[in-house]
Parts: structure tokens; sequence; C-alpha cells
């Protein structure tokens, strides 16, 4: 960040830098390279590899998370995605169940104009060769995707295999490979 030395860096600027920065020093590889670890660790199982990456300039935290089918693998949820970081989980179907795995994560953050905001991706990756994989990714007001979890799942539903949303300043895109376990890519940033 040469070009800001001695000088106050607004958080337009940190996210731009991140923006540019996304595979900075192989960093998206490595977050893909954890992921797969995750899932070299739980075998063959139906499961989804998720990476998110946070370009708004500020932190990301963690609200909430819903597992409709499936759960978490061994490691969390990432409480807090830093500007310009991977976050990297992996998602896993129940075991001796064929549910497949079907989430969501809910990261609070600001927007353009400094106002609280809820970003949430979700996935879907069912076990059946009759349904495809989706992807979802939304902004809203803060707690509105907690207190609209029946819709959520209808919207996740009716979802395709790419999902991009803007408001307030502020962008997310997420898409999903195909197959039984595919890689969940979203990336939040501010616009």
């Amino acid at each position: 960040m040469e070009r800001y030395m001695g000088k106050h860096k607004t958080r337009e600027d940190r996210a731009r830098e991140a923006w540019n920065l996304v595979d900075e020093h192989d960093k998206d590889n490595e977050a893909s390279r954890y992921v797969k670890g995750l899932k070299s660790l739980y075998g063959n199982g139906q499961s989804t590899l998720c990476r998110v990456y946070n370009a708004t300039g500020d932190t990301l935290y963690q609200v909430a998370n819903y597992d409709w089918s499936g759960h978490i693998g061994r490691a969390p949820y990432p409480a807090t995605i830093g500007n310009g970081q991977w976050a990297a989980f992996h998602h896993i179907h129940r075991a001796g169940e064929s549910s497949g795995s079907v989430a969501a994560v809910v990261y609070r953050g600001k927007n353009k104009h400094g106002q609280e905001k809820d970003y949430i991706v979700a996935w879907s990756t069912p076990c059946s060769f009759w349904h495809r994989n989706k992807a979802y990714c939304g902004i809203s007001d803060v707690d509105w995707f907690q207190k609209n979890l029946e819709q959520l799942m209808y919207i996740i539903s009716d979802a395709d295999y790419s999902s991009s949303y803007r408001m307030g300043g502020c962008e997310i895109e997420a898409k999903i490979g195909r197959g039984h376990s595919p890689m969940f890519t979203a990336r939040i940033s501010y616009r």
C-alpha cells in the first residue's frame, strides 16, 4: 500500500487494496489447500468445501449459522474474517444419512455508508443425482435472515450454481461447483 504512505487510509481504500490482492502470496490457493486437507481427513463422503473472501475494508463477524442438512466438519465456522483474508471451512453430511450438505452462515459488517448489515452465504449439495448443487448469497438489514428462515430455505432451494447481490455500496457473489463434494466460493466486497 505504498501510495498510502503517510496518508490516512479509509475503509474504501482498505477494501480496494483487499480486492486487488485477493490472490496475493497465493493466499486463495492456500485457502483451497486448507479446505481440501479437511476434506482428506473426512474421507469420501458427500460434503461442501467452502471459501469466503472479505474485501469490505473491515472485519466481518459471524452472527449465525444454519445447518438444514449436515453439519460443520472438524474446523468451526470462522468467527471473524479479516479484511483481505480468506476463511475456509468444510461442511459435511451426517453419517449414515442420505441428507447432503445444506447450510448457511451469516456474517455482520458495515456497508459503504457505515451501516451494519448482514451478509449470508449459503449452499446446497444434495444427496441425489436428480438435484443440482446451489449457491446463494445476500445482504440484508441486521437479523433479517434469522427472522426469515423458512423463506430463506425456499430461496436456497430455488438458487442456481451462482448468485450475486448488491446493496448499499456492497456486493456479494457466490458460486458452487458440480459433483458430490464441490468447492463453494463467496466474495464480499465494498463497491
